[in-house]
């Protein structure tokens, strides 16, 4: 009797598809994953202070998310293979990302003089990043003034990009590289930013 099998079959499959409808709606972001990474959520989401960093000049800067829009905080380094071929990806989409109302920081995390990194950044020709320095990824990772751990972690390798929602919370990360102008990171962002 092979109806019964399928009957349970079937209703198993609509369950199961009832269920993933369901996770949808209660809020969980699309899926965005590239060759080697998948996007993860963080739990709980936390939210980022300004950093007190510099920017490429050497002066102070104050590197904090965009009120009001989802930002893409990437963490990189000039000893980093992957970072060469993102940080010209970025330069060349950043006016894309901001019609799209996704905001950019990129940090870099180099225990090299800021010199060192503007020659690198020049060799490749990215002029209009936002670009702060974090001398070896300390004040990133340091714990915070309430006692609490740092939302961004460089533990597991660079570049990495978090994503944070509109109140400048941290939703969470993609290790490695991806184009994050591509329809299903695209719908990720626009996931996080309430659209």
């Amino acid at each position: 009797m092979p109806f019964p099998s399928l009957s349970r079959r079937l209703a198993l499959q609509t369950l199961l598809g009832g269920l993933a409808v369901s996770a949808q709606a209660g809020g969980r972001p699309p899926v965005f994953r590239t060759s080697r990474y998948q996007f993860r959520e963080l739990d709980p989401v936390v939210a980022m202070t300004p950093l007190k960093l510099a920017r490429l000049d050497g002066k102070p800067a104050l590197a904090k998310p965009t009120s009001g829009k989802v930002t893409l905080v990437y963490l990189w380094a000039t000893w980093c293979p992957v970072c060469r071929i993102e940080l010209p990806r970025f330069e060349r989409q950043l006016a894309q990302l901001r019609r799209d109302g996704v905001e950019l920081l990129t940090i870099a995390t180099d225990e090299r003089e800021p010199a060192h990194v503007r020659a690198y950044l020049a060799r490749l020709g990215v002029k209009q990043l936002p670009v702060f320095l974090d001398h070896g990824g300390t004040r990133l990772s340091a714990p915070r003034e309430d006692g609490s751990e740092a939302p961004f972690s460089l533990s597991e390798g660079l570049p990495i990009t978090y994503v944070l929602d509109p109140r400048g919370g941290v939703r969470g990360y993609l290790l490695g590289e991806a184009d994050w102008t591509e329809p299903a990171a695209r719908a990720l962002l626009a996931h996080f930013a309430g659209n």
